[in-house]
């Protein structure tokens, strides 16, 4: 029997996703040992002084508990042992494994169903899985092993290499969730609203978003979601300056994955207000009336132009409107439970010094 912990949140909703699919798939093995049957426990862990789980240590009383012969942890969290990042942490003895899903890259639930397979079948047999190096060396491969603790013999799978690092930054985001983010800038979306309206019927807006280029418009664009996402990131608090080993490359990736989680969601509330200032503009101005104050025949080019430049202004005002939004919502929403309880943990640490 095995027994599936995972941390709350995404990683919680892929464990309900995948353990049918594990179980049937570790059943039709052609060389089973016996019957599996995967257990779902909506358990959280408690968070060490350093921000992560540390399974091993609540080995003991989960036994006590269960009748598990494996108990298998899904974390939503980046791990790191031996100052390396970590796919999994594997524990013959002990019959345990920890598994990060940021280092799966985009996590899908077939991803993750593949990994506890493997996972299992080396716990239940010994065996390694198979993982053949990249034909272009080194600095393009992605997994690694190395040997844990002594006192606790394990076996660590790290990521290695450039590539390894951008499927773990990859893999942040993707847990992270962007499109969480969006609902929650509510005063960003208000403010945006109001000056993209203001935009809309402003007749001096009309002129310019005829006269100006789509290369400068494009420019407008790109300047008016970086002004927001930087806006999100020091008011909110976001970025993270990391402590302890490998502090720059926990800077960079951890703030990297921020950054990006950040900009696609200013760009999503950026698609969606183009979107709403495109029907407004096209319900409320008159087309005879635009081609009136244009000077020249109008057709859906100035429209889309129109809404275009309003979006870029929108999005501008959206940045003064998120200061009226909630600290911790944004936080809540920008990252998974584990890393926001992480970060603050950290927070904590550092005002305490």
């Amino acid at each position: 029997m095995v027994g599936l912990i995972a941390d709350p949140g995404i990683a919680q909703n892929l464990a309900n996703k995948v353990h049918q699919r594990l179980e049937k798939k570790l059943n039709s093995d052609e060389q089973r040992q016996f019957n599996w049957q995967i257990m779902i426990d909506p358990l959280s862990l408690p968070l060490s002084e350093s921000g992560s789980v540390i399974l091993n240590e609540n080995v003991p009383r989960l036994r006590e508990k269960y009748t598990w012969d494996y108990i298998i942890y899904l974390t939503d969290a980046p791990h790191y042992e031996h100052d390396r990042p970590v796919r999994s942490v594997l524990s013959p003895e002990q019959g345990t494994a920890t598994l990060s899903l940021p280092s799966l890259g985009l996590v899908t639930a077939g991803t993750v169903a593949r990994a506890l397979h493997e996972v299992l079948t080396e716990l239940a047999t010994g065996n390694l899985p198979d993982t053949p190096p990249s034909p272009l060396g080194k600095a393009l491969s992605v997994r690694g092993s190395m040997h844990g603790d002594e006192d606790i013999p394990s076996r660590i799978e790290s990521i290695e290499g450039f590539r390894g690092r951008v499927l773990l930054t990859l893999g942040m985001i993707r847990i992270n969730r962007p499109w969480r983010l969006v609902p929650q800038l509510s005063s960003a979306m208000a403010g945006a609203a109001a000056t993209g309206a203001f935009g809309v019927f402003y007749t001096s807006i009309w002129s310019m978003a005829d006269y100006l280029t789509s290369s400068r418009l494009a420019f407008i664009t790109l300047a008016s979601i970086l002004m927001l996402s930087l806006w999100l990131l020091f008011h909110n608090r976001l970025w993270e300056k990391p402590r302890g080993h490998r502090r720059k490359e926990r800077m960079i990736i951890y703030n990297v994955a921020t950054v990006l989680t950040v900009t696609s969601a200013a760009a999503a509330m950026y698609v969606l207000l183009f979107l709403a200032l495109l029907v407004a503009s096209l319900v409320v101005i008159d087309q005879e009336f635009l081609a009136s104050q244009l000077g020249h025949e109008v057709s859906m080019a100035e429209y889309l132009n129109l809404a275009w430049l309003a979006a870029s202004l929108g999005t501008l005002g959206g940045a003064i409107g998120s200061s009226f939004d909630d600290v911790q919502s944004v936080q809540r929403a920008t990252f998974s439970q584990r890393e926001y309880e992480r970060r603050n943990l950290s927070l904590d640490d550092a005002e305490d010094l």
